[in-house]
């Protein structure tokens, strides 16, 4: 305790570290080991006038896990295993989120038990964000394209099909229907049910006579493409004049309003369709439908090069940030001690240490 209280004493008297330690009696390195490695060990980046050292490494890290990491829960939830295998996709969403929570302790940790400052802290927050982008975004991805292609693949494709002779029940698997030459919609017998949105449905018959097996089983339906008061059916391909196609609509959510759609013009035309099945209108159904899963791919690209922008981006910030830890004016070097009147003990006389 005496060589610590006669080592501060120096201090305060204005003598720099290396001379009061030059100063203490030889045998204080070796009364002392532990005061002397800390007095003259290197100085926190708190300390004002020190100045952080970036290391390149941690923030080229901190700009591609966090981008990995979008990549992979948004390619995990936007594509064919979130259809076949939801359950090992979300058990993959599930690690990388559990991985979270150990980046997140040991952000803890360095927080508590760390003085300067580390990246902990920054990659647990992006990686988080990162995570939950990339999953929000991928399941939009999914829902919007993936999902409803996956679904008319798995169906059947019926080629030449006529809605007067063929019945729905026996269809009912199809998912892209082919319909022979004079097959077309029946726009005075569409009509509509409102709620929120107009659901439009229009039944398909051929050369404009009403169906030999008396059901109206083919339904082109669409959404705020027809009128509210009257039948005018304006949805999908409505005025395609070659071979029409129909894809199927696989939607259970937008199916019970259709078949609302369906009742109401039954009870209005006074026509029969025990198994209705429900189409949009297309002049290309093939390669609309290709059309989906190509758009999958482009929204991921498109998502991948957005959050990488944005890593780099968020990455500059915090380096920005952490650079200027330690370059303000030192808070111990104000006016009031640089005066040398202050260095006076009162009334012009000079400070008593002892």
């Amino acid at each position: 305790w005496a060589a610590f209280i006669a080592f501060s004493l120096c201090i305060v008297s204005g003598i720099a570290e290396s001379q009061c330690l030059e100063a203490m009696e030889p045998g204080y390195s070796e009364d002392a080991p532990l005061l002397k490695a800390k007095l003259g060990s290197q100085r926190s980046v708190f300390v004002p006038g020190h100045r952080i050292r970036m290391n390149v490494v941690p923030m080229f890290l901190n700009v591609f896990v966090p981008w990995g990491v979008f990549i992979f829960c948004c390619g995990i939830s936007s594509f064919w295993i979130m259809y076949a295998h939801p359950g090992v996709a979300w058990l993959c969403i599930c690690s990388v989120f559990g991985i979270w929570t150990w980046m997140a302790a040991t952000a803890l940790w360095a927080r508590r038990y760390e003085a300067d400052p580390t990246w902990f802290t920054y990659t647990a927050l992006v990686v988080l964000i990162f995570a939950i982008a990339g999953t929000v975004t991928g399941l939009g991805n999914f829902k919007a394209f993936s999902k409803p292609f996956f679904d008319i693949r798995d169906l059947k494709v019926v080629h030449d099909l006529d809605a007067s002779i063929v019945p729905g029940k026996n269809v009912m698997d199809g998912g892209i229907f082919g319909f022979s030459s004079g097959n077309q919609l029946d726009g005075l017998r569409s009509w509509h049910f409102r709620w929120k949105t107009n659901y439009c449905v229009a039944p398909i018959i051929t050369n404009g006579t009403a169906p030999v097996t008396q059901e109206y089983s083919y339904w082109a339906v669409g959404k705020d493409c027809c009128s509210h008061s009257s039948s005018d059916f304006r949805c999908g391909a409505w005025g395609y004049s070659g071979t029409p196609g129909g894809i199927r609509v696989v939607d259970e959510g937008d199916l019970k309003y259709y078949r609302l759609a369906v009742q109401q013009a039954e009870s209005l035309y006074n026509i029969m369709a025990p198994n209705p099945i429900f189409v949009t209108w297309s002049s290309e159904p093939f390669i609309e439908v290709e059309s989906w899963n190509q758009q999958v791919f482009k929204n991921y690209l498109f998502l991948a090069a957005m959050s990488l922008i944005c890593s780099i981006f968020l990455m500059s910030c915090a380096t920005c940030s952490f650079a200027f830890l330690g370059r303000s004016r030192s808070a111990y070097a104000t006016q009031m001690l640089d005066d040398p009147s202050y260095q006076q003990g009162g009334y012009g006389k000079p400070m008593d240490y002892t």
